[in-house]
Protein backbone atom coordinates (compact mmCIF):
# COMPACT_ATOMS: atom_id res chain seq x y z
CA UNK A 1 0.00 0.00 0.00
CA UNK A 2 1.07 3.58 -0.65
CA UNK A 3 0.63 6.67 1.47
CA UNK A 4 -2.76 8.35 1.55
CA UNK A 5 -2.99 12.11 1.15
CA UNK A 6 -6.17 13.23 2.91
CA UNK A 7 -7.58 16.78 3.06
CA UNK A 8 -10.08 17.62 5.83
CA UNK A 9 -11.97 20.88 6.31
CA UNK A 10 -11.38 22.07 9.88
CA UNK A 11 -13.00 25.49 10.24
CA UNK A 12 -15.05 28.05 8.38
CA UNK A 13 -14.79 30.67 11.13
CA UNK A 14 -11.75 32.74 12.08
CA UNK A 15 -9.99 35.37 9.95
CA UNK A 16 -12.21 37.11 7.44
CA UNK A 17 -12.16 35.63 3.92
CA UNK A 18 -9.12 36.86 1.99
CA UNK A 19 -6.40 36.21 -0.56
CA UNK A 20 -2.74 37.21 -1.06
CA UNK A 21 -1.98 36.76 2.64
CA UNK A 22 0.92 34.77 4.15
CA UNK A 23 0.98 32.11 6.86
CA UNK A 24 4.22 30.51 8.15
CA UNK A 25 4.49 28.13 11.12
CA UNK A 26 6.16 29.41 14.30
CA UNK A 27 7.94 26.29 15.56
CA UNK A 28 8.96 27.79 18.92
CA UNK A 29 5.40 28.79 19.83
CA UNK A 30 3.72 25.92 17.97
CA UNK A 31 1.32 28.19 16.10
CA UNK A 32 0.53 28.91 12.47
CA UNK A 33 0.67 32.72 12.11
CA UNK A 34 -1.40 34.55 9.48
CA UNK A 35 -1.02 38.19 8.47
CA UNK A 36 -2.63 40.58 6.01
CA UNK A 37 -4.00 39.99 2.53
CA UNK A 38 -7.04 41.57 0.93
CA UNK A 39 -10.77 41.11 0.49
CA UNK A 40 -13.71 43.25 -0.63
CA UNK A 41 -12.98 45.67 2.23
CA UNK A 42 -9.42 46.35 1.02
CA UNK A 43 -5.95 45.57 2.36
CA UNK A 44 -5.76 43.96 5.80
CA UNK A 45 -3.17 44.18 8.59
CA UNK A 46 -4.54 41.81 11.23
CA UNK A 47 -2.48 38.96 12.74
CA UNK A 48 -4.01 35.60 13.66
CA UNK A 49 -2.80 32.30 15.10
CA UNK A 50 -4.06 28.75 14.49
CA UNK A 51 -3.32 26.10 17.15
CA UNK A 52 -4.97 23.19 15.37
CA UNK A 53 -8.34 23.75 17.02
CA UNK A 54 -9.30 27.40 16.66
CA UNK A 55 -8.18 30.75 15.28
CA UNK A 56 -7.39 33.67 17.61
CA UNK A 57 -6.62 37.26 16.60
CA UNK A 58 -3.43 38.35 18.34
CA UNK A 59 -2.70 41.80 16.85
CA UNK A 60 -4.26 44.51 14.74
CA UNK A 61 -1.22 46.79 14.56
CA UNK A 62 2.15 46.34 12.87
CA UNK A 63 2.94 46.49 9.15
CA UNK A 64 0.43 48.47 7.14
CA UNK A 65 -2.29 46.56 5.31
CA UNK A 66 -0.80 44.87 2.25
CA UNK A 67 -0.81 41.99 -0.22
CA UNK A 68 1.86 40.15 -2.24
CA UNK A 69 4.45 40.28 0.56
CA UNK A 70 6.73 37.50 1.80
CA UNK A 71 6.65 36.03 5.31
CA UNK A 72 8.72 33.11 6.66
CA UNK A 73 9.90 31.73 9.99
CA UNK A 74 13.58 32.22 10.90
CA UNK A 75 14.29 29.03 12.83
CA UNK A 76 17.63 30.13 14.31
CA UNK A 77 16.38 33.46 15.63
CA UNK A 78 12.81 32.29 16.38
CA UNK A 79 11.28 35.23 14.57
CA UNK A 80 8.83 35.55 11.71
CA UNK A 81 10.29 37.81 9.00
CA UNK A 82 8.07 39.87 6.67
CA UNK A 83 9.28 41.83 3.64
CA UNK A 84 7.69 44.08 1.04
CA UNK A 85 4.32 43.81 -0.66
CA UNK A 86 1.94 46.53 -1.74
CA UNK A 87 -1.21 48.45 -0.95
CA UNK A 88 -3.45 50.25 -3.41
CA UNK A 89 -0.78 52.89 -4.16
CA UNK A 90 2.61 51.87 -2.78
CA UNK A 91 5.18 49.10 -3.22
CA UNK A 92 7.02 48.43 0.03
CA UNK A 93 10.67 47.58 0.69
CA UNK A 94 10.47 47.38 4.49
CA UNK A 95 11.39 44.43 6.71
CA UNK A 96 9.45 43.51 9.85
CA UNK A 97 9.74 40.79 12.50
CA UNK A 98 7.11 39.17 14.73
CA UNK A 99 8.32 37.75 18.07
CA UNK A 100 5.02 36.21 19.13
CA UNK A 101 3.75 39.36 20.81
CA UNK A 102 4.72 42.41 18.76
CA UNK A 103 5.68 43.50 15.25
CA UNK A 104 8.91 45.53 14.95
CA UNK A 105 10.26 47.18 11.81
CA UNK A 106 13.93 46.14 11.57
CA UNK A 107 15.03 47.54 8.18
CA UNK A 108 13.92 49.89 5.43
CA UNK A 109 16.72 49.18 2.94
CA UNK A 110 17.50 46.01 1.03
CA UNK A 111 15.92 44.60 -2.14
CA UNK A 112 14.08 47.11 -4.32
CA UNK A 113 10.45 47.52 -3.25
CA UNK A 114 8.43 44.72 -4.81
CA UNK A 115 5.62 42.22 -4.50
CA UNK A 116 4.75 38.68 -5.62
CA UNK A 117 8.23 37.27 -4.94
CA UNK A 118 9.28 33.92 -3.45
CA UNK A 119 10.80 33.68 0.04
CA UNK A 120 12.06 30.78 2.20
CA UNK A 121 14.33 30.13 5.18
CA UNK A 122 17.59 28.25 4.47
CA UNK A 123 18.30 26.17 7.61
CA UNK A 124 21.86 25.29 6.58
CA UNK A 125 23.06 28.83 5.85
CA UNK A 126 20.76 30.26 8.51
CA UNK A 127 19.33 33.09 6.46
CA UNK A 128 16.08 34.09 4.75
CA UNK A 129 16.28 33.94 0.94
CA UNK A 130 14.21 36.07 -1.45
CA UNK A 131 13.92 35.58 -5.22
CA UNK A 132 12.31 37.59 -8.01
CA UNK A 133 8.97 39.36 -7.83
CA UNK A 134 7.66 42.44 -9.60
CA UNK A 135 8.03 46.20 -9.38
CA UNK A 136 6.71 49.08 -11.48
CA UNK A 137 6.80 47.75 -15.04
CA UNK A 138 9.44 45.10 -14.34
CA UNK A 139 9.92 41.55 -13.10
CA UNK A 140 13.07 40.67 -11.14
CA UNK A 141 15.42 37.68 -11.15
CA UNK A 142 17.74 38.71 -8.33
CA UNK A 143 18.35 36.65 -5.17
CA UNK A 144 18.84 38.18 -1.71
CA UNK A 145 19.62 36.90 1.78
CA UNK A 146 18.57 38.35 5.17
CA UNK A 147 20.77 37.42 8.15
CA UNK A 148 18.73 39.16 10.82
CA UNK A 149 20.63 42.43 10.43
CA UNK A 150 21.20 43.17 6.75
CA UNK A 151 20.03 42.19 3.28
CA UNK A 152 22.78 41.05 0.85
CA UNK A 153 22.33 40.31 -2.84
CA UNK A 154 23.77 36.85 -3.50
CA UNK A 155 22.88 36.30 -7.19
CA UNK A 156 21.62 38.11 -10.26
CA UNK A 157 21.44 35.05 -12.52
CA UNK A 158 19.31 31.92 -12.38
CA UNK A 159 15.62 31.52 -13.21
CA UNK A 160 14.33 34.06 -15.74
CA UNK A 161 12.65 37.11 -14.23
CA UNK A 162 9.20 36.23 -12.89
CA UNK A 163 6.56 36.81 -10.26
CA UNK A 164 4.28 34.49 -8.23
CA UNK A 165 6.81 31.66 -7.85
CA UNK A 166 6.89 29.43 -4.77
CA UNK A 167 10.01 28.38 -2.85
CA UNK A 168 10.81 26.05 0.06
CA UNK A 169 13.91 24.62 1.72
CA UNK A 170 14.33 20.84 1.50
CA UNK A 171 16.18 19.98 4.73
CA UNK A 172 16.92 16.38 3.80
CA UNK A 173 18.69 17.38 0.57
CA UNK A 174 19.87 20.74 1.95
CA UNK A 175 18.66 22.80 -0.99
CA UNK A 176 16.18 25.50 -1.90
CA UNK A 177 13.47 24.42 -4.35
CA UNK A 178 11.76 27.03 -6.53
CA UNK A 179 8.80 26.24 -8.79
CA UNK A 180 6.81 28.04 -11.42
CA UNK A 181 5.39 31.49 -11.45
CA UNK A 182 4.46 33.89 -14.21
CA UNK A 183 6.65 35.64 -16.75
CA UNK A 184 5.65 38.84 -18.53
CA UNK A 185 2.82 41.08 -17.43
CA UNK A 186 5.01 44.19 -17.82
CA UNK A 187 4.91 47.18 -20.14
CA UNK A 188 7.68 45.64 -22.22
CA UNK A 189 6.03 42.20 -22.27
CA UNK A 190 2.31 42.49 -21.46
CA UNK A 191 1.53 38.81 -22.14
CA UNK A 192 1.27 36.86 -18.87
CA UNK A 193 2.78 33.39 -19.29
CA UNK A 194 2.59 30.76 -16.52
CA UNK A 195 5.80 28.67 -16.29
CA UNK A 196 6.30 25.25 -14.73
CA UNK A 197 10.06 24.83 -14.44
CA UNK A 198 11.81 23.74 -11.22
CA UNK A 199 15.11 25.16 -9.93
CA UNK A 200 17.29 24.30 -6.95
CA UNK A 201 20.02 26.08 -5.00
CA UNK A 202 22.16 23.64 -3.05
CA UNK A 203 25.69 24.92 -3.59
CA UNK A 204 26.70 28.55 -3.14
CA UNK A 205 29.41 28.21 -5.78
CA UNK A 206 26.96 26.85 -8.36
CA UNK A 207 23.92 28.92 -7.41
CA UNK A 208 20.64 28.20 -9.17
CA UNK A 209 20.41 25.05 -11.30
CA UNK A 210 17.42 24.12 -13.45
CA UNK A 211 16.46 20.55 -12.57
CA UNK A 212 13.12 20.02 -14.32
CA UNK A 213 11.05 21.76 -16.98
CA UNK A 214 7.85 19.73 -16.71
CA UNK A 215 5.39 19.52 -13.83
CA UNK A 216 2.06 21.05 -12.79
CA UNK A 217 0.82 23.41 -15.51
CA UNK A 218 -0.87 26.81 -15.56
CA UNK A 219 -0.84 27.32 -11.78
CA UNK A 220 -1.25 31.05 -11.22
CA UNK A 221 0.07 31.22 -7.65
CA UNK A 222 1.32 27.80 -6.46
CA UNK A 223 2.10 27.32 -2.77
CA UNK A 224 4.69 24.91 -1.36
CA UNK A 225 5.75 23.59 2.05
CA UNK A 226 8.33 21.02 3.13
CA UNK A 227 7.22 18.50 5.76
CA UNK A 228 10.56 16.92 6.63
CA UNK A 229 9.87 14.17 4.13
CA UNK A 230 7.68 15.62 1.37
CA UNK A 231 7.82 18.78 -0.74
CA UNK A 232 4.09 19.50 -1.07
CA UNK A 233 2.58 21.85 -3.64
CA UNK A 234 -1.03 23.08 -3.81
CA UNK A 235 -2.31 24.92 -6.86
CA UNK A 236 -5.22 25.49 -9.19
CA UNK A 237 -4.87 25.37 -12.97
CA UNK A 238 -8.54 26.12 -13.56
CA UNK A 239 -10.91 28.72 -12.10
CA UNK A 240 -13.42 26.17 -10.78
CA UNK A 241 -13.59 22.67 -9.34
CA UNK A 242 -10.95 21.46 -6.87
CA UNK A 243 -7.34 22.37 -6.33
CA UNK A 244 -4.53 19.92 -6.99
CA UNK A 245 -1.90 18.58 -4.58
CA UNK A 246 1.49 17.52 -5.97
CA UNK A 247 4.79 16.20 -4.60
CA UNK A 248 8.36 16.92 -5.73
CA UNK A 249 10.81 14.12 -4.87
CA UNK A 250 13.94 15.79 -6.20
CA UNK A 251 13.54 14.32 -9.69
CA UNK A 252 9.91 14.40 -10.83
CA UNK A 253 6.54 15.90 -9.92
CA UNK A 254 3.69 13.51 -9.04
CA UNK A 255 0.06 14.48 -8.51
CA UNK A 256 -1.12 13.07 -5.17
CA UNK A 257 -4.62 14.46 -4.79
CA UNK A 258 -7.28 16.30 -6.80
CA UNK A 259 -9.93 16.37 -4.07
CA UNK A 260 -10.07 18.66 -1.05
CA UNK A 261 -10.06 22.47 -0.96
CA UNK A 262 -11.98 24.25 -3.68
CA UNK A 263 -9.85 25.64 -6.50
CA UNK A 264 -8.34 28.97 -5.49
CA UNK A 265 -5.55 31.35 -6.32
CA UNK A 266 -3.51 33.25 -3.73
CA UNK A 267 -4.27 31.02 -0.70
CA UNK A 268 -1.74 30.52 2.12
CA UNK A 269 -0.07 27.24 3.07
CA UNK A 270 1.94 26.22 6.16
CA UNK A 271 3.33 23.03 7.69
CA UNK A 272 2.56 22.43 11.38
CA UNK A 273 5.50 20.22 12.39
CA UNK A 274 4.15 19.63 15.91
CA UNK A 275 0.93 18.09 14.58
CA UNK A 276 2.36 16.86 11.24
CA UNK A 277 -0.31 18.63 9.21
CA UNK A 278 -0.24 20.90 6.18
CA UNK A 279 -2.62 23.83 6.80
CA UNK A 280 -4.34 25.84 4.05
CA UNK A 281 -6.42 29.00 4.53
CA UNK A 282 -8.39 31.21 2.17
CA UNK A 283 -7.70 32.26 -1.39
CA UNK A 284 -9.76 33.58 -4.28
CA UNK A 285 -12.15 31.27 -6.15
CA UNK A 286 -13.24 32.23 -9.66
CA UNK A 287 -16.02 29.71 -10.19
CA UNK A 288 -18.28 30.77 -13.06
CA UNK A 289 -16.27 33.96 -13.46
CA UNK A 290 -17.44 35.49 -10.17
CA UNK A 291 -14.45 36.09 -7.83
CA UNK A 292 -15.17 34.97 -4.27
CA UNK A 293 -12.82 35.33 -1.31
CA UNK A 294 -12.61 32.17 0.80
CA UNK A 295 -12.31 31.92 4.59
CA UNK A 296 -12.13 28.18 5.18
CA UNK A 297 -9.34 26.23 6.89
CA UNK A 298 -8.18 22.84 5.63
CA UNK A 299 -5.56 20.36 6.80
CA UNK A 300 -3.70 17.72 4.85
CA UNK A 301 -2.59 14.51 6.55
CA UNK A 302 -0.12 12.23 4.78
CA UNK A 303 -0.92 8.83 6.24
CA UNK A 304 1.77 6.19 6.13
CA UNK A 305 0.74 2.64 5.16
CA UNK A 306 0.52 0.14 8.03
CA UNK A 307 3.52 -2.18 8.56
CA UNK A 308 3.44 -5.30 6.43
Amino acid sequence: MTERWLWTQKQDVGPSPRGQHEMPYDAARKRVVLFGGANVLGRLNDTWEWDGRAWAEVADTGPSGRTSFGMVYDDARQRIVLFGGSDERTLFGDTWEWDGEDWTQVADIGPAPRGSFAMAYDKVRRHVVLFGGSGPGVNFNDTWAWDGTDWTQIADTGPPARRLSSMVFDSSRECLVLFGGEEGGTEADPTRTPVNDTWEWGDDDTGWVKVQDIGPRNFISPKMVYTGKHTVLYGSPEPAGRGQTWEWDGRVWTQRQNMGPIASVHPALAYDSQRDRVVLFGGLNRDEGVPTYLGDTWELAIVEPPPA
